[in-house]
């Protein structure tokens, strides 16, 4: 090194400070991202377990509906549910049966009697569901009482 001049030594260190402030940049850089990444997650595991929580509440608040159901509301609850998918299979069973050719015509008249006796005894239970509700959804017999005089 004697023979180096100091210009020359101030330039090789010139040059290992820009490597090294170079290689710090990036560790910062890289720290700054971790941290950015580490933030982010927290957040969205936040956010799910949050979500879970509401779900799970959601799913307590149900089940104590359910548990202060009557079995009148269950019953009128899957009659009401339960028709209309009935009525669809009937009539559409009946229909497929005289376009296929299934039904001999002679029993044509009786199916479609016995069809329209089902249809209406599910509509007449429908009819009563919706007759026994007052416009809010509650049973009639839920509405205050007059008092006598």
């Amino acid at each position: 090194m004697p023979g180096e001049s100091k210009a020359e030594v101030r330039e090789v260190v010139r040059e290992v400070d820009r490597k090294t402030a170079v290689k710090l940049r990036r560790i910062e850089a890289h720290a700054e991202t971790a941290k950015y990444k580490a933030a982010v997650s927290k957040s969205r595991a936040e956010a799910r377990d949050k979500a879970a929580a509401d779900r799970f509440a959601a799913k307590i608040e149900l089940a104590k509906l359910r548990a202060k159901q009557s079995a009148s509301e269950k019953a009128r609850t899957n009659i009401a549910l339960t028709s209309p998918a009935m009525l669809t299979v009937l009539v559409g069973g009946f229909i497929v049966a005289m376009a296929t050719g299934a039904l001999p015509d002679e029993s044509v008249a009786t199916g479609a009697a016995l069809l329209t006796m089902l249809s209406a005894g599910l509509l007449q239970n429908l009819g009563s569901i919706i007759s026994e509700s007052n416009g809010n959804g509650h049973d009639d017999d839920e509405r205050p009482k007059a008092k006598a005089r």
